[in-house]
């Protein structure tokens, strides 16, 4: 039990973790330095650096067994971050986060295209429903308050839920340090290609956040990495979802962003939906042993 618990203290903890991160984002995109794709760069850069450091402790391991799933989850991961932070600078940081949150959903979309372990059930059809009238009530579609940024959101669920499917794919051949050393070079690529020579240098309060976006970047990575050895990977992915609900409560208290009644009914669906999507299928019991009389 103190194990589980604490388990449950980790995944909360990567929960705040990565909501803190996408705030400082927003700090830095605010006086409009240093704009989100520079940011996203920023963050490859200080995950390629931890990564090699963690390489040159336990050796480096860079050989793909599945180079296509390997390097698809890179480029799918990288642009769904380069996105991210293109929806927090566009709009609120409780937007960004339950765009990106909706990826469980086209992961359950998606996944029995790909993934040969996936199929489509009546559940998973329903969850996805809800979510999708969730996703419909946050971006504003038939609404009138639908834009562009809102489009970017919905792409971006999507890419992060492709990332999903590729690196599941991935995790049956290669090795997790070999899967985040091509995120990290991959990203650092695709994320140095919207600025390119409009680099802007900046300034000591814009290091100060940015050091800070990829400390806690990196420990919400870590915890909640590290918590799924205490808790059941279902327990952990709705702890997780919890940053609708944080990303919202906080983004309204501390931040200032409005909080509609259609954002948080819209939010309640979606957190609905990945619920049961995120379900565990009943497993088949083994055929009874015949009898010996």
């Amino acid at each position: 039990m103190l194990g589980r618990n604490k388990g449950y203290i980790m995944v909360f903890a990567s929960t705040m973790f990565f909501y803190l991160m996408t705030v400082l984002v927003k700090f830095i995109t605010l006086g409009g330095n240093i704009p989100g794709t520079q940011v996203s760069f920023f963050r490859f850069f200080i995950g390629f650096i931890i990564v090699n450091i963690g390489m040159m402790k336990n050796g480096y391991n860079i050989k793909m067994v599945n180079k296509k799933a390997v390097l698809s989850r890179a480029t799918l991961t990288s642009l769904a971050i380069l996105l991210f932070f293109i929806v927090i600078q566009y709009s609120t940081t409780t937007k960004a986060n339950i765009y990106h949150l909706t990826y469980p959903i086209f992961v359950a979309a998606l996944g029995p295209f790909f993934l040969s372990d996936e199929r489509w059930t009546s559940k998973n059809i329903i969850g996805v429903l809800i979510s999708f009238g969730g996703i419909i009530l946050i971006s504003g579609m038939g609404f009138g308050t639908f834009q562009t940024v809102d489009i970017l959101g919905i792409v971006l669920g999507t890419v992060a839920g492709l990332g999903i499917i590729s690196l599941r794919e991935a995790r049956k051949t290669d090795n997790p340090n070999t899967i985040l050393f091509y995120l990290m070079i991959v990203g650092l690529i695709i994320t140095v290609i919207p600025f390119g020579n409009t680099f802007n240098m900046p300034s000591s309060i814009e290091w100060f956040y940015i050091i800070g976006m990829g400390t806690f970047s990196y420990l919400g990575q870590y915890t909640l990495t590290h918590s799924f050895k205490y808790v059941k990977a279902v327990e952990g992915s709705l702890i997780s979802q919890s940053r609708i609900f944080v990303s919202a409560l906080c983004g309204a208290l501390f931040l200032g962003e409005e909080l509609t009644t259609l954002m948080i009914a819209g939010g309640l669906l979606i957190f609905t939906g990945i619920v049961l999507v995120s379900m565990e299928r009943p497993k088949k019991k083994a055929p009874a042993a015949p009898k010996i009389s």
